[in-house]
């Protein structure tokens, strides 16, 4: 008999049930914190590309205009950034100029560099000529700082994994 009654008292026991609601809760709540933690930085990198983008093509139109070369611009894109790693490896530019009678813009897929270095899909670097509406797009390869925190399952992907960052903007070339 005293076997049923500490059975029963244990049943009736409500010790512990903090922890076991903790233990249950804690990993999503974990998984929620890490998630969120990741898409900041994802955004932050994301702000920081346009923001900087914008810089360079500010930069590109006071100072050397037609003249400018993909480095230079890639150059000084990376200067004006902190949050992308291995910038001068990682980011494509693309510049092309935009026709003004049917405003077609170039194929949705933006460019970026593969991990084998090869840019898919191929980008022009055309500075145009004066009075002329450009498009430029900037891509950069940033790896995932949490891979198991299951984030950007739907954003663009190279084979290794790292998610791709792009900018655009249009601007006109200033007559010289």
């Amino acid at each position: 008999m005293s076997g049923l009654t500490h059975i029963s008292r244990f049943a009736r026991c409500e010790d512990a049930n903090a922890t076991v609601e903790f233990v249950i809760i804690f990993p999503v709540v974990m998984m929620l914190f890490i998630a969120a933690f990741e898409t900041s930085m994802l955004l932050t990198r994301q702000v920081m590309l346009e923001r900087s983008l914008d810089q360079a093509v500010r930069h590109l139109r006071l100072t050397s205009g037609l003249s400018v070369t993909h480095d230079a611009i890639r150059q000084n894109l990376c200067e004006n950034t902190v949050v992308l790693q291995n910038c001068e490896e990682t980011l494509v530019l693309d510049l092309r100029p935009i026709d003004q009678d049917s405003y077609a813009m170039p194929d949705y897929r933006t460019m970026c560099l593969s991990a084998d270095g090869e840019v898919h899909p191929a980008n022009t670097f055309n500075p145009g000529a004066a009075n002329e509406l450009m498009l430029i797009r900037a891509c950069a390869r940033v790896e995932r700082m949490l891979p198991f925190s299951g984030l950007g399952l739907q954003l663009t992907r190279d084979d290794t994994g790292a998610i791709h960052v792009t900018a655009a903007t249009v601007f006109v070339n200033e007559p010289q």
